[in-house]
């Protein structure tokens, strides 16, 4: 059997725009997710660029903050605090790998588990490994639907 990941990756995202206009209708408000990208690493840019794309296509309203690679870690934890307090942002997500004066553990640590895209926060992986309803991180996630 082969798979067609494009034609699935359509499928999901056919869905997931009918559960944004819902969201919408219900609660008079639309998804936020905010990508923070440190750096100039032509992999991760290009990464950012298809989630940004992605997230308008479904409906989410996307938004992309660039620092340079001499960000300093305190001015990316402020930031973080400021989005998980934010109402609007729905989703964090900090695109690895960061710069060497950067901490991604802090990194990681910092931003408010319900809010974690990448399902990366401790709470959620031990949510995760245990068994509970926890955010999944993408690229298993991906798979997992595939083999399904």
């Amino acid at each position: 059997m082969i798979i067609d990941g494009k034609k699935e990756a359509e499928i999901l995202r056919e869905e997931i725009k009918k559960e944004i206009i819902s969201i919408k209708k219900k609660t008079n408000k639309v998804p936020g997710l905010v990508v923070i990208l440190i750096g100039d690493l032509v992999p991760s840019q290009i990464y950012v660029k298809n989630k940004e794309k992605t997230s308008k296509e479904v409906g989410i309203n996307s938004n992309v903050l660039k620092y340079s690679k001499d960000v300093t870690e305190e001015e990316i934890l402020k930031k973080i605090r400021e989005l998980n307090s934010d109402n609007n942002v729905s989703g964090i997500l900090v695109q690895l790998p960061l710069p060497n004066q950067i901490s991604k553990e802090k990194i990681i640590n910092s931003i408010d588990p319900s809010k974690d895209v990448d399902g990366f926060s401790p709470i959620n992986v031990g949510k995760l490994a245990s068994g509970y309803n926890a955010i999944i991180p993408c690229t298993p996630l991906g798979c997992l639907l595939l083999v399904k």
